[in-house]
């Protein structure tokens, strides 16, 4: 070698050595991987003129995925390795290796590589854990100089440190986002007030704001109906797939039965090939996706779909975080219907289905408050069931428990879904009806007292009516419902089966 050539060289090094320097400056204590593997891959295309590409390993599969191409801007995408890949030997043995595709059988896995005249493969790791694969790779068929070799092997040690940084953060962005979440779902939960949509909300929005995935739906379990329903859906949901989501599963999407039966995220990574959800890849424009379902304990409640506008894996974090958040959610809304099951019955009457005397006192002050502010008209209707004791006496209290269930289903058929009916004691019912004026009110109960002869018995069922209107007759509310009640036994003593109203 003349002093010319060594001269070069030398120059060569120098900067190779300037950019190392660069490249340590610009990405030093970054946690932006993305960031890391551009100016990575600038480096190598400054320095020695070939492209790079870096796969890093998943660990839950043990594949690689595909994260930078300087030379194919394809999205991300996964290859598995065989067992004779030369990528398994350059991370086992941790040594570099120089391939000449063209020239020899290669054992390049990533196949678009192999039309290339030189491909050369360094193991990336740190702290002594495996991470992936550092591709350089270039048109001729050529070998590098040893300072270039060493800037390579400088530059996957650097790549190694930055990528164990990037799950570093991540693990604890993870752990800050899941307390967060937690925090944040426990403060809803505990909020008398919330809803199960505002829980649904919390657990949308969180999901939303922390990975970028391009749309995320919630859907809960009908279980009279066997299907999902939509609750939450964020991006374009066509209204066919919707109505698809049934069990037993249909052929076109499948992925919501698998996740109910073992009770485990489903991911798909190629969704236009994966015969689980090709209809679904076809409606939604799926590339890949998770099917996250929402259990508590064994019993299926719902499913978060989440998807991804690219061909790529779903981290182990990723497939934790969203695991975490279907748990919480799945003991929210269990611990829902729960209360809302203890709640109906504390205000349900258990012969009748209607609502109990105390829940219609809470009903009766809020809405002759509310009466009171806006000046609008509040109507009470008191029914009584003419010669109740007879008909238990004559026919058996078993018939009388039927008279009071037919009464009770047919008062709830002539109402509004706005009015409040309930059994007041005994066989004495009432409703109440907001925003009903006295003429409005007379007709109802003509109607209802009309109803009482249809029912299906041998014998005659009737009933004396009373009609009290605020604030016609009455502004106090004690006294209101007492002049409904006059009302009621003036019809009663007057011959029943008629209808009177406040005096």
């Amino acid at each position: 070698m003349n002093d010319k050539t060594k001269y070069a060289y030398a120059e060569e090094h120098i900067e190779l050595l300037r950019l190392l320097n660069q490249v340590n400056a610009e990405i030093a204590g970054t946690t932006e991987l993305e960031r890391a593997l551009t100016v990575i891959g600038d480096a190598i295309r400054s320095g020695i003129g070939a492209g790079t590409c870096v796969s890093l390993l998943e660990e839950e599969e043990k594949n690689l995925q595909v994260w930078l191409n300087t030379d194919h801007k394809e999205s991300r995408y996964c290859y598995v390795l065989p067992d004779h890949a030369v990528e398994r030997q350059v991370m086992e043995t941790g040594r570099p290796q120089t391939l000449y595709p063209r020239r020899e059988l290669s054992g390049v896995t990533l196949l678009p590589l192999l039309e290339y005249g030189a491909i050369w493969m360094y193991p990336v790791s740190c702290m002594g854990e495996t991470l992936g694969v550092l591709y350089v790779f270039h048109k001729q068929e050529c070998d590098l100089p040893e300072h270039s070799k060493e800037f390579l092997t400088c530059l996957a040690v650097r790549l190694g440190i930055a990528v164990y940084n990037w799950k570093q953060q991540e693990e604890i962005l993870y752990q800050r986002r899941k307390l967060q979440f937690l925090y944040t779902m426990m403060a809803v939960a505990a909020d008398a007030e919330a809803t199960i949509e505002d829980e649904l909300e919390v657990v949308h929005s969180q999901i939303s704001s922390t990975f970028g995935f391009s749309r995320v739906i919630i859907g809960l379990l009908d279980e009279k109906e066997h299907r999902i329903r939509i609750a939450r859906a964020s991006g374009f949901v066509p209204e066919e797939w919707a109505r698809e989501l049934v069990l037993p599963a249909r052929p076109g999407d499948t992925r919501h039965e698998e996740a109910f039966r073992t009770g485990l995220p489903v991911v798909v990574q190629d969704a236009k090939h994966d015969v689980r959800c090709l209809g679904a890849a076809q409606q939604l424009g799926l590339y890949s996706a998770a099917a996250v379902p929402v259990m508590y304990k064994e019993q299926a409640l719902g499913i978060i779909y989440v998807d991804s506008g690219d061909y790529r894996r779903f981290s182990e974090l990723t497939l934790q975080f969203l695991t975490s958040i279907a748990r919480q959610l799945g003991t929210v809304l269990m611990n829902a219907r729960q209360y809302d099951h203890i709640r109906r019955l504390a205000i349900t009457d258990g012969l009748t289905g209607l609502h109990t005397r105390q829940y219609f006192s809470e009903r009766y002050q809020e809405e002759f408050a509310a009466a009171e502010r806006s000046g609008d008209p509040l109507s009470l209707i008191m029914i009584d069931i003419d010669d109740f004791k007879k008909i238990n006496d004559t026919n058996g209290h078993l018939v009388g428990d039927r008279v009071l269930v037919h009464v009770s289903h047919m008062l709830q058929t002539q109402v509004r879904l706005s009015d409040t009916v309930a059994r007041y004691g005994g066989e004495e019912l009432i409703v109440l009806l907001p925003r009903t004026t006295l003429e409005q009110t007379c007709m109802i109960a003509e109607r209802i007292r009309c109803a009482f002869m249809e029912l299906p018995f041998p014998f005659s069922v009737t009933a004396s009516i009373g009609i009290a209107v605020y604030p016609e007759h009455g502004i106090e509310k004690d006294t209101l419902l007492m002049k409904a009640d006059d009302a009621m036994y003036r019809a009663k003593h007057e011959g029943k089966n008629q209808i009177r109203i406040a005096r």
